[in-house]
Order: structure tokens, then sequence, then C-alpha cells
């Protein structure tokens, strides 16, 4: 940037010099100028800051690019620069010198675990790769346990030479993902008996499934086999004190029942005879039927029940014996005349309700037909108060019928000669 030639004006003078002694202020505050600087600077005029050839007979200023006041006193070699400035030393509590002492010996705990956890891999890999001349001159990896070591040709532990040279590292292909492949993989999914499939896992060798539940296909079926058998009770030390049939007093009890009920006592053929005591009830029947809640029907220890794939829904299907329901229930109501009390009296409010509802819908019924016939006469310009007037059409008559109709309304009549 240059000025063009010209005059300067006591204005601008005024405002150079104000420059000037503003750069040597701030120069004086940083401790960048003495007092050599502004006696060697002078108040010779403001040519000696600006270094421009400034003529003090015509007052004009040169054409040579104007040097900043900072720039020319520090380009001077009577400037003395001031040394670096230094921070004060800060002295570390006690405190902080324990926490910096425990940070230290835990990264050194850390390294010395890392390196010992290397070189348990470099073992494990030497101990099952054979040492041959191709393996121990390159040195392991540390901390890469996975690596791939090349296959030996040889059987005896040495690789065998093609054409002087050690052959070439075997070709390994990468791991077949299933998933890639097989969308819907059967084996893995467990039918949820509702028409959902879980994808989760939990069949046969399921991903999602934990390792223990992931058998093979022989012990899935071996698991199988032994969920089918049926298993009797171990034949008793005593015959007196064998648990028999509490209504044929047979020693061949049903072990669904008495394992599941706690341990009611009937064998097969009893409970097929007689379902108003052995027969299995579901949830809806028992709420139904004897008046029972959730929260007593959810309770384990007060009404054991066995569960079943449901046949109309996803939930899995509970079923009570008859037997322990009916004695809750007779102990709930105070007995079966209570409980049929009981049933009544809510029948009789179920149906007053219906009632009351069906008596609320009849009367907004009226309401909308009463707005109608008000809305109708308004319409045809006929008097609220005003009766109407049948305006009978001419009778037809059909065999020994004669009908007739209204032409306003439209109501229809049906007279019988006689």
């Amino acid at each position: 940037m240059s000025f063009v030639r010209g005059n300067l004006t006591a204005e601008q003078k005024a405002r150079i010099e104000a420059n000037r002694q503003r750069a040597l202020d701030r120069l004086q505050r940083k401790g960048l100028a003495s007092s050599g600087t502004s006696a060697g600077v002078g108040s010779s005029g403001p040519a000696n800051v600006a270094s421009t050839t400034v003529s003090s007979s015509t007052n004009n200023i040169s054409s040579a690019p104007v040097v900043s006041a900072g720039s020319s006193i520090a380009a001077t070699s009577s400037i003395p620069v001031a040394p670096p400035l230094k921070r004060p030393r800060i002295e570390l509590t006690p405190e902080q010198r324990k926490r910096i002492e425990e940070n230290r010996k835990r990264a050194l705990e850390i390294q010395r675990q890392k390196q010992l956890q290397n070189r348990n891999a470099e073992q494990t890999a030497a101990s099952t790769v054979p040492m041959t001349s191709s393996n121990t001159s390159t040195a392991p990896i540390p901390g890469y346990t996975n690596v791939r070591l090349p296959k030996e040709s040889s059987s005896e532990g040495g690789t065998s030479l093609v054409n002087g040279k050690p052959p070439a590292k075997q070709y390994q292909p990468p791991s077949i993902n299933k998933k890639d492949y097989i969308e819907y993989d059967f084996s893995t999914m467990k039918d949820s008996y509702g028409g959902f499939i879980d994808e989760t896992g939990g069949g046969i060798g399921g991903a999602g499934a934990p390792p223990e539940e992931n058998p093979t296909l022989e012990a899935w079926k071996e698991r199988q086999k032994q969920q089918l058998v049926v298993r009797e009770l171990p034949p008793p030390l005593d015959i007196s004190a064998a648990p028999k049939c509490e209504e044929c007093q047979s020693m061949e009890i049903d072990q669904n029942i008495y394992q599941n009920f706690r341990h009611v006592r009937v064998c097969r053929p009893c409970a097929r005879a007689k379902p108003e005591r052995y027969a299995l009830l579901t949830k809806t029947e028992c709420k139904e039927d004897y008046l029972l809640t959730d929260p007593e029907l959810k309770d384990v220890e007060l009404l054991p029940r066995v569960e079943k794939p449901n046949p109309h829904g996803f939930s899995r299907m509970q079923l009570f014996l008859r037997l322990q329901v009916e004695e809750y229930a007779w102990k709930k109501w105070g007995g079966a005349d209570k409980l049929d009390e009981e049933w009544e009296k809510r029948e009789r409010v179920r149906l007053q309700r219906k009632e009351k509802k069906y008596e609320e819908k009849l009367k907004e019924m009226r309401k909308r037909t009463r707005a109608e016939e008000y809305t109708r006469k308004l319409r045809n310009g006929e008097s609220l108060g005003q009766r109407h007037v049948h305006d009978w059409s001419e009778p037809l008559v059909c065999g020994e019928n004669v009908k007739r109709r209204c032409i306003d309304c439209g109501l229809e009549t049906e007279e019988l000669i006689l």
C-alpha cells in the first residue's frame, strides 16, 4: 500500500503524532522499550517514526511504502529484547503426589498383565503348532492370538523343499456364515404355538440360546426320548405305606395329577369316571362358574396349575383341578348354596344393568324421533299443537279385505268385510 503524493494537513499531522505517542506507550507497557528508545527516536517529528521521507519545507510525502512504528522500532538494534517469561514452579500437595503414585502403579500393573497375556498366547500358539524351521524363524506377533499359521506339508515335522525353495502357504478359505445363505433356519427357531416363530434361538443349536441350551442333534433326540418316558414312582419299600387312589385304593395313581396338584392320589380310570371332581378347568371357567378373581388365580401357592399351549391364542393355557377350585370356592363363599346366591345376585345386577342400558337407548331414540317430527312440521308449515287428520285414499278391495292408505302420513289399514 502506498500514499499518493500530496500535502499533509494540520489534522493529519496531529493524528500521526497521536498514533506515534500511543505506540510508544504500548511498547513501554510491554517492556520492549527503554529510556534510550525514546531518546533515540526523539521528537524530531513524525518522519523518524514512520520511516518515510517527509520534507519539512515542501511538506510532501514520498511514494515509499509506509512501515508501522512498531516494526521500525523492533528492527533497530538499540531496542533490547526482554527475556522470555518463566512460569512459577508449582509445588504439589501430598495428596496430589499420592494420587500420581497410585496412577503410576496402576499403569504398571496393567502393562504387566498385558505382557503376561501376550506371553501366554505365544506359548499356547507354540504348543499347538509343531516347531519347524519355517515357524521358528518368524517371531510371534504379540497381542494377536488368532493369527493363521502355515500348514506344514511334511508329517515328520520338517518342511519339504520344492526346487530348493520352501513351499508356498496353502490357501485357507474364510469361515462360512450360515446367515448369509439361509434366511430362515427352522432348526434354530422356536414355535410359540400362537402363530409366531421366535427367531432369537432356543432350537437345536440356536444362536441366541445359551451354550447349555444348544445341544447337538443326538443330544436333543435323547432329551426328547427322556421327556416322553412316563416317570413312574419307584416301588415302595412298604406296601402298606404306598400312595393309593382315594376312590378305589389302587396303587396305579395318575402321575400327572399326583406331581402337579400337590399329591392328589387318584388313578386314571377314576379320574375319567368322575369328571365332577377331577376334571381340569380353564381360567375363564373358574372366573365365571366359581367367581374367582385374577389375583387368586395367579397365586401358585393357593391354586396349583399346569400350563399347555393354547389352541385359540398365543398365550399359554392354564388348567386347574376342579377338586381344589371347589374347595377354595366353598371356603371363600361359605358353601355351594352361598355361591349360588352370589351368582344369582350378580346375574340380577347384570340383567338390570342391561335393561337400564336398553331403556336409555330407547329414550334417546324417542328424543330423536320427536325432534324429527318437530322439524317435519316446521318444514310443512303445520302448527305444533295441530292434530293430524288422515286423508284416506280410495278403498282397495282384495277379496274379503278392504285396504286404505293415508295420503299424508302413509298409514295403511285393512278391514274385513262380514
